[in-house]
């Protein structure tokens, strides 16, 4: 079992130059705006915990907005993606729109079951817990539709 964690600001000074977080929480603000990041951080999080819950082999820790450790990278990544979005002469490098790829194939993964991530510690939401009613297919025939065997039709 793992301490899940909740990505904070400081987290994202990581994973780009301080100078270029500052503009993304300060600059372009409404009247008694607040931080825009921390929205962006906690929306991210809410979308990383989604997709976590979409394996039926994964848990959730009942704290809101905590994520498994081994995907901090992949959510910082994706925080700083769509924050960037709101200053318009802002651009991605190359690089950036590379990692943020990555992220979300990592993410994809975790869906997939590929990767399943650590159990939380302490209390732990169950995901999926109701049996839904579904058909597996666990082979089938070939299909064979060519003009040749359907002619008699």
């Amino acid at each position: 079992m793992t301490t899940w964690i909740t990505i904070k600001v400081d987290d994202l000074y990581t994973y780009l130059v301080a100078t270029q977080v500052d503009i993304l929480r300060k600059c372009a603000l409404a009247k008694n705006q607040g931080d825009p990041v921390v929205e962006v951080i906690r929306d991210i999080s809410l979308k990383i915990r989604a997709q976590i819950a979409n394996n039926r082999k994964n848990a959730l820790s009942q704290q809101p907005y905590t994520i498994p450790p081994e995907l901090k990278s992949e959510a910082c990544i994706l925080i700083l993606e769509v924050a960037q979005t709101r200053i318009p002469g802002l651009k991605l490098t190359t690089d950036q729109i590379r990692l943020a790829d990555q992220a979300r194939l990592q993410l994809q993964k975790v869906v997939s079951g590929e990767i399943v991530v650590s159990m939380p510690e302490g209390h732990v939401v169950e995901v999926q817990k109701s049996i839904e009613k579904s058909i597996e297919v666990v082979c089938h025939r070939p299909k064979i539709a060519t003009n040749q065997h359907l002619k008699g039709f």
